[in-house]
Protein backbone atom coordinates (compact mmCIF):
# COMPACT_ATOMS: atom_id res chain seq x y z
CA UNK A 1 0.00 0.00 0.00
CA UNK A 2 1.34 3.67 -0.80
CA UNK A 3 1.24 5.16 2.67
CA UNK A 4 1.30 8.58 4.33
CA UNK A 5 4.60 8.51 5.32
CA UNK A 6 6.92 7.50 2.49
CA UNK A 7 9.62 9.85 3.97
CA UNK A 8 12.63 9.15 5.70
CA UNK A 9 16.12 10.36 6.95
CA UNK A 10 18.32 9.77 4.35
CA UNK A 11 22.01 10.46 2.67
CA UNK A 12 21.97 11.16 -1.21
CA UNK A 13 24.20 12.40 -3.86
CA UNK A 14 22.77 13.63 -6.93
CA UNK A 15 24.02 16.19 -9.45
CA UNK A 16 24.27 20.01 -9.96
CA UNK A 17 20.61 20.86 -10.41
CA UNK A 18 19.63 23.39 -13.73
CA UNK A 19 17.12 25.51 -11.99
CA UNK A 20 16.60 27.30 -8.20
CA UNK A 21 14.08 28.52 -7.14
CA UNK A 22 14.33 30.91 -3.83
CA UNK A 23 10.83 31.38 -1.95
CA UNK A 24 10.41 34.97 -1.12
CA UNK A 25 10.24 36.13 2.54
CA UNK A 26 11.13 32.99 3.78
CA UNK A 27 13.80 30.19 4.27
CA UNK A 28 13.41 27.39 1.82
CA UNK A 29 14.34 27.27 -1.78
CA UNK A 30 13.62 24.24 -4.65
CA UNK A 31 16.20 22.75 -6.91
CA UNK A 32 14.92 20.94 -9.95
CA UNK A 33 16.04 19.99 -13.33
CA UNK A 34 13.72 20.66 -16.59
CA UNK A 35 10.32 22.16 -16.93
CA UNK A 36 9.38 21.49 -13.71
CA UNK A 37 5.64 22.34 -12.61
CA UNK A 38 6.04 23.96 -8.87
CA UNK A 39 3.23 26.12 -8.67
CA UNK A 40 1.99 24.93 -5.27
CA UNK A 41 5.68 24.21 -3.28
CA UNK A 42 6.43 27.57 -2.53
CA UNK A 43 2.24 28.44 -1.25
CA UNK A 44 2.79 24.91 0.56
CA UNK A 45 6.47 25.37 2.36
CA UNK A 46 4.60 28.68 3.56
CA UNK A 47 2.25 27.14 4.97
CA UNK A 48 4.64 24.75 7.10
CA UNK A 49 6.75 27.02 8.08
CA UNK A 50 3.82 29.51 9.55
CA UNK A 51 2.75 26.25 11.22
CA UNK A 52 5.88 25.52 12.58
CA UNK A 53 6.53 29.04 14.00
CA UNK A 54 3.29 28.87 16.13
CA UNK A 55 4.44 25.69 17.88
CA UNK A 56 8.26 27.42 18.30
CA UNK A 57 9.91 25.81 15.50
CA UNK A 58 11.96 27.88 13.74
CA UNK A 59 14.55 28.41 11.12
CA UNK A 60 16.73 31.30 9.74
CA UNK A 61 19.08 28.78 7.79
CA UNK A 62 18.02 28.39 4.30
CA UNK A 63 16.32 24.82 3.33
CA UNK A 64 17.01 23.38 0.04
CA UNK A 65 14.54 21.00 -1.30
CA UNK A 66 15.68 19.29 -4.37
CA UNK A 67 13.18 17.49 -6.59
CA UNK A 68 14.61 13.96 -7.62
CA UNK A 69 13.44 11.23 -10.47
CA UNK A 70 14.63 8.35 -7.64
CA UNK A 71 15.14 8.17 -4.18
CA UNK A 72 17.28 5.12 -2.57
CA UNK A 73 14.74 1.99 -2.14
CA UNK A 74 13.66 1.36 1.65
CA UNK A 75 13.04 -1.68 3.43
CA UNK A 76 9.45 -1.37 4.65
CA UNK A 77 8.00 1.67 2.78
CA UNK A 78 8.47 3.16 -0.47
CA UNK A 79 9.64 6.55 -0.89
CA UNK A 80 8.54 9.80 -1.47
CA UNK A 81 10.76 12.10 0.42
CA UNK A 82 13.29 12.23 2.78
CA UNK A 83 15.81 14.48 4.32
CA UNK A 84 19.61 14.61 5.30
CA UNK A 85 20.54 16.10 8.92
CA UNK A 86 24.20 16.72 7.46
CA UNK A 87 23.13 18.57 4.20
CA UNK A 88 19.84 19.49 5.99
CA UNK A 89 18.49 19.21 2.50
CA UNK A 90 15.58 17.37 1.40
CA UNK A 91 14.95 15.32 -1.59
CA UNK A 92 11.13 14.89 -3.01
CA UNK A 93 10.28 13.00 -5.97
CA UNK A 94 8.93 14.89 -9.01
CA UNK A 95 5.43 15.28 -9.52
CA UNK A 96 5.44 12.74 -12.41
CA UNK A 97 7.52 10.39 -10.61
CA UNK A 98 4.83 10.80 -7.48
CA UNK A 99 2.07 10.10 -9.92
CA UNK A 100 3.99 6.61 -11.32
CA UNK A 101 4.17 5.61 -8.07
CA UNK A 102 0.81 5.97 -6.53
CA UNK A 103 -0.12 4.38 -9.80
CA UNK A 104 2.05 1.49 -8.62
CA UNK A 105 0.59 1.09 -4.91
CA UNK A 106 -2.58 2.68 -4.69
CA UNK A 107 -3.43 5.69 -2.99
CA UNK A 108 -1.72 8.84 -1.18
CA UNK A 109 -2.87 10.16 2.26
CA UNK A 110 -5.72 7.55 1.24
CA UNK A 111 -7.25 10.11 -1.26
CA UNK A 112 -5.35 9.14 -3.98
CA UNK A 113 -2.45 11.57 -5.45
CA UNK A 114 -2.95 15.47 -6.41
CA UNK A 115 -0.35 18.57 -6.34
CA UNK A 116 -1.93 19.32 -3.53
CA UNK A 117 -1.37 16.06 -1.90
CA UNK A 118 2.17 16.05 -3.08
CA UNK A 119 2.94 19.42 -2.00
CA UNK A 120 1.93 18.11 1.25
CA UNK A 121 4.95 16.25 1.19
CA UNK A 122 7.05 19.10 0.95
CA UNK A 123 5.40 20.19 4.02
CA UNK A 124 6.15 17.13 6.06
CA UNK A 125 10.60 17.28 4.95
CA UNK A 126 10.23 20.68 5.99
CA UNK A 127 8.55 19.42 9.20
CA UNK A 128 11.98 17.19 9.53
CA UNK A 129 14.63 19.71 9.00
CA UNK A 130 13.04 22.22 10.87
CA UNK A 131 12.28 20.43 13.79
CA UNK A 132 15.82 18.03 13.76
CA UNK A 133 18.05 20.83 15.33
CA UNK A 134 15.21 21.14 18.01
CA UNK A 135 14.97 17.54 19.53
CA UNK A 136 17.12 16.37 22.25
CA UNK A 137 20.73 15.40 21.11
CA UNK A 138 20.85 12.74 23.96
CA UNK A 139 17.88 10.53 21.80
CA UNK A 140 17.07 12.19 18.67
CA UNK A 141 13.46 11.11 19.32
CA UNK A 142 12.32 9.69 15.58
CA UNK A 143 8.77 9.76 17.46
CA UNK A 144 9.03 13.18 18.02
CA UNK A 145 9.85 14.21 14.65
CA UNK A 146 7.34 11.90 12.66
CA UNK A 147 4.88 13.05 15.10
CA UNK A 148 5.33 16.79 14.06
CA UNK A 149 6.41 15.77 10.39
CA UNK A 150 2.93 14.31 10.04
CA UNK A 151 1.16 16.57 12.12
CA UNK A 152 2.08 19.73 9.95
CA UNK A 153 1.76 17.50 6.79
CA UNK A 154 -2.50 17.16 7.67
CA UNK A 155 -2.23 20.61 8.73
CA UNK A 156 -1.35 22.47 5.32
CA UNK A 157 -3.92 20.23 3.92
CA UNK A 158 -6.92 22.07 2.70
CA UNK A 159 -10.36 21.15 4.86
CA UNK A 160 -12.10 19.23 2.18
CA UNK A 161 -8.47 17.49 1.69
CA UNK A 162 -7.72 16.43 5.12
CA UNK A 163 -11.56 15.65 6.08
CA UNK A 164 -11.44 13.12 3.24
CA UNK A 165 -8.12 11.60 4.95
CA UNK A 166 -9.53 11.69 8.62
CA UNK A 167 -13.11 9.96 7.08
CA UNK A 168 -11.04 7.64 5.30
CA UNK A 169 -9.51 6.38 8.75
CA UNK A 170 -12.61 7.29 10.62
CA UNK A 171 -12.17 4.25 12.78
CA UNK A 172 -8.95 5.45 14.01
CA UNK A 173 -9.14 6.79 17.45
CA UNK A 174 -6.35 9.75 18.77
CA UNK A 175 -4.02 8.66 21.24
CA UNK A 176 -4.87 9.88 24.26
CA UNK A 177 -1.57 10.59 25.68
CA UNK A 178 2.10 10.49 24.66
CA UNK A 179 2.31 7.70 27.04
CA UNK A 180 0.52 5.48 24.12
CA UNK A 181 2.49 6.34 20.88
CA UNK A 182 5.01 4.19 19.65
CA UNK A 183 7.84 4.35 16.98
CA UNK A 184 6.69 0.83 16.26
CA UNK A 185 3.20 1.76 15.05
CA UNK A 186 4.54 4.91 12.71
CA UNK A 187 6.70 1.61 11.01
CA UNK A 188 3.83 -1.00 10.52
CA UNK A 189 0.67 1.26 10.03
CA UNK A 190 2.12 4.97 8.86
CA UNK A 191 -1.28 6.56 7.85
CA UNK A 192 -2.78 5.53 10.94
CA UNK A 193 -0.34 6.61 12.94
CA UNK A 194 -0.42 10.06 11.36
CA UNK A 195 -4.26 10.46 12.06
CA UNK A 196 -3.95 8.98 15.47
CA UNK A 197 -1.39 12.16 15.69
CA UNK A 198 -3.54 14.79 14.09
CA UNK A 199 -6.22 13.75 16.01
CA UNK A 200 -4.17 14.14 19.40
CA UNK A 201 -2.86 17.48 18.56
CA UNK A 202 -5.87 19.34 17.32
CA UNK A 203 -7.26 18.01 21.26
CA UNK A 204 -4.85 19.61 22.56
CA UNK A 205 -5.42 22.85 24.80
CA UNK A 206 -1.38 24.07 24.86
CA UNK A 207 -0.09 22.48 21.66
CA UNK A 208 2.76 24.32 22.03
CA UNK A 209 3.77 23.49 25.33
CA UNK A 210 3.09 19.55 24.27
CA UNK A 211 5.50 20.06 21.66
CA UNK A 212 8.39 21.58 23.84
CA UNK A 213 8.11 18.65 26.32
CA UNK A 214 7.80 16.46 23.36
CA UNK A 215 11.14 17.43 21.40
CA UNK A 216 13.02 17.85 24.99
CA UNK A 217 12.31 14.62 26.69
CA UNK A 218 14.68 12.31 27.60
CA UNK A 219 13.53 8.62 27.65
CA UNK A 220 9.47 9.37 26.26
CA UNK A 221 8.24 8.20 30.44
CA UNK A 222 6.48 11.40 30.94
CA UNK A 223 2.74 11.24 32.13
CA UNK A 224 -0.08 13.65 30.87
CA UNK A 225 -0.65 14.73 27.09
Amino acid sequence: MFTLLQCIFCICIFPTYAARLKCADFPVAFEYEGPEEIKCVCETARAAVTFLKTLGLETTEVITIRLVEHLPPHQIHNLVGCYNPSSREVDLLTYSKAVELSQENKSMLGIGISEETWCSYAAHELAHAVSNKYINPATKSHLAGEYIAVVTQLAVLTPESREKTLKKYQNIEAYKSRAEMSVYYYLFAPNEFAVKCYLHFVSLDKPKEFIERLVNEENGGWDGY
